[in-house]
């Protein structure tokens, strides 16, 4: 998906799960809507610098901390496995499950070890803008899993693609707005039935978490999401180099 729709579903969907706490502790919210939503946009590394100034300039900006991680670190880690990455700005990269694992190891040192070594209460905070990153991480894998480009969870290890029919730049493509028109809905429905105090307490993070499972189940069905084989370009394939060498 493109990042509008990236940093809106995880918006959404990060209500969904805490929608008991919206007015009751909205500065918490904050933090964690903050944390979210850089983490829906770190895992696409292979977006383009935009012509003229704008919220994408601000994500392009953000994602070139991981771009160049994936670069020095991830790529030489593949190399000296024996998965060398010919193209160091492929997607698949970081969206796989080892990329998505390393973007949120990295975001973790930088974070929350720091922030440990100062007042307590600012490293809770920092642990919960962590978590909003996790939050994010996960999100964008879900959505993407979704499009035809879909997600590759074990790249560079495994040929495996998981992907649905959702081309997030056909504008005859309706589902995504539909996905949020129905993500918007339960919020409501349950940010309503919780604070009005018609369900008890203890009950209130199970049925946010129904909610969301519900909201992204619903996404993934429609989406026709399937498992299928990786099929790369030519140039941008990882080869092995004891597969190469039988192959010649």
């Amino acid at each position: 998906m493109i990042t509008r729709h990236h940093v809106i579903l995880a918006l959404i969907c990060t209500l969904i799960v805490f929608s008991y706490f919206i007015f009751s502790n909205p500065f918490i919210i904050a933090i964690i809507i903050a944390g979210t939503c850089l983490g829906a946009i770190l895992p696409d590394i292979h977006m383009s610098r935009p012509r003229h100034f704008s919220f994408l300039t601000v994500a392009w900006g953000i994602v070139q901390v991981p771009r160049m991680l994936c670069i020095l670190v991830l790529g030489g880690i593949y190399a000296r496995l024996g998965y060398p990455a010919k193209d160091p700005f492929d997607k698949r990269l970081t969206h796989s499950l080892p990329g998505v694992l390393f973007i949120g190891i990295f975001s973790s040192v930088l974070i929350y070890v720091p922030a440990m070594r100062t007042h307590s209460v600012y490293a809770g905070y920092m642990g919960i803008f962590l978590g909003g990153i996790f939050l994010g991480l996960g999100f964008h894998m879900t959505e993407d899993l979704c499009t035809r480009k879909g997600i590759f969870p074990f790249f560079p290890f495994g040929i495996m693609k998981i992907g649905g029919s959702i081309r997030p730049c056909d504008r005859k493509d309706s589902r995504i707005t539909l996905y949020q028109i129905q993500a918007c809905s339960i919020l409501v429905i349950l940010t309503l039935v919780e604070n009005l105090r018609l369900i008890s307490p203890d009950l209130v993070f199970t049925i946010s978490i129904a909610g969301l499972a519900t909201s992204l189940g619903v996404m993934i069905y429609a989406s026709d999401v399937r498992i299928c084989r990786d099929v790369a370009p030519a140039n941008r394939l990882v080869i092995h180099p004891t597969s190469q060498s039988r192959d010649n």
